[in-house]
């Protein structure tokens, strides 16, 4: 591509910035929702004023949920303490007067962490997720909490807290689609440590008293949530390439969030898409097709992605590359995801595309630093191949944050001369 044509020029972070403040006053934009579903709206919009054929994709079958207020209380032993509290995304509402329950600890709410406790009638304490799960449940094969086995045993609510200190609600993704089975409430990490000091007894007692058996930890919990049957909105603009049009390179950020204005999480990876866009519709044709895609249904487990790529059947195989845009405003180290898990199995990104991103990030003065994510599933993910790939053979996929000015398209692939 020339220097004349080079779309990076086009680019700017107002232009970007401008989209997030659109978008955050919709926040939450919970997918299903009517506040998601003006998202979807203003996104598709904005690709059609650049001249792109836009479709909007619906999801079925997702949970429209709207959380209210979340309270939790240590009714004993000791004084009755409140502590701070969010209602976790997809959570089933309590009865308007709460639940009284008696509290077990949960571990990290794996089948291992419930063997040999009585889970009857009682809420269970959970560890938060490791590293960076913390934003999406392992896949389809592994959720984080096994609370299907919880409701069968009886438990009536789950409390989880934050990884990181600091007196913040920070609380793991625990539903798919359909919400969650329990009543579930979140707490800061400070509370999580109190819930659990008073667990395992460390508490004083006066000179020469000690109790004779383990006192219970008995806590109140309060969810007001409304829930309905809905359906998510995936948006998806076309950029036709002349070379190769069969051929498809894929952009693509979750419109959807959970809690708040969504800002970094994720307007700005959204702004990022549609600035690209409109940038590379004002050049000439690329050499391959670019599909521009805004999902729904990420916090649930990337349920909008994954029914993006169960639509595409037998058409994946013209995908040649996807760039995933997640979280890319909070702070100054930018990574690219080398290694990961999605629904139980190890997932590679190509060598090459790494490579490229990491030159063309050099090319402007970044730095991209590989990570992995062993433990979970990086959020808006896209696993472009479903079932088993042949010997030797990785999907094309990479998760990668960057600042709103610093996105620039390679100039060719592997092997290929021209534009792409």
């Amino acid at each position: 591509m020339s220097e004349q044509g080079d779309p990076r020029g086009l680019i700017t972070a107002q232009g970007a910035f401008a989209h997030v403040k659109q978008l955050t006053p919709l926040g939450p934009r919970v997918a299903g929702t009517p506040r998601e579903k003006q998202a979807a709206d203003y996104i598709a919009e904005q690709f059609a004023s650049f001249g792109l054929p836009v479709v909007q994709q619906p999801v079925p079958d997702i949970v429209a949920w709207e959380g209210g207020e979340a309270r939790l209380r240590i009714l004993g032993p000791g004084d009755v303490e409140e502590l701070t509290a969010c209602p976790v995304l997809g959570s089933v509402p309590t009865p308007p007067e709460g639940i009284e329950a008696e509290l077990v600890y949960g571990g990290r709410g794996m089948l291992a962490d419930y063997e040999g406790l009585d889970l009857a009638g009682k809420v269970i304490l959970h560890d938060p997720p490791r590293a960076r799960t913390l934003d999406n449940r392992c896949g389809a094969g592994e959720p984080q909490r096994a609370l299907g086995t919880a409701v069968e045993r009886g438990a009536v609510g789950v409390i989880e807290y934050a990884r990181l200190p600091g007196h913040i609600l920070q609380v793991p993704c625990l539903a798919g689609p359909e919400g969650t089975p329990l009543p579930a409430v979140g707490t800061t990490y400070e509370g999580g440590l109190r819930l659990k000091e008073l667990l395992q007894q460390w508490y004083a007692t006066p000179a020469g008293i000690a109790a004779e058996a383990p006192l219970p930890v008995k806590v109140w919990m309060k969810v007001e949530a409304r829930r309905e049957a809905g359906e998510g909105t995936n948006v998806i603009a076309t950029l036709k390439g002349g070379e190769l049009p069969r051929e498809r390179i894929l952009l693509v950020a979750h419109h959807d969030n959970a809690f708040g204005p969504g800002a970094c999480d994720n307007a700005a990876s959204v702004a990022i898409v549609l600035e690209v866009a409109r940038a590379l519709a004002q050049g000439p044709p690329p050499r391959r097709t670019v599909q521009f895609l805004t999902v729904t249904g990420e916090e649930y487990g990337s349920v909008g992605s994954g029914y993006f790529v169960s639509e595409l059947a037998e058409v994946i195989e013209d995908v040649k590359a996807c760039i995933v845009l997640d979280i890319v405003g909070s702070g100054n180290k930018y990574y690219y995801i080398t290694t990961s898990v999605f629904a139980g199995e190890v997932v590679e990104n190509s060598s090459w595309l790494n490579q490229v991103l990491s030159e063309q990030a050099a090319d402007l003065g970044y730095h991209l630093e590989p990570t992995g994510l062993p433990s979970g599933a990086h959020p808006a993910r896209i696993c472009l191949r479903r079932r088993p790939l042949p010997p030797g053979r990785r999907p094309h996929l990479l998760p990668l944050p960057l600042h709103l000015h610093e996105l620039a398209l390679p100039p060719h692939l592997p092997g290929r001369s021209g534009h792409h």
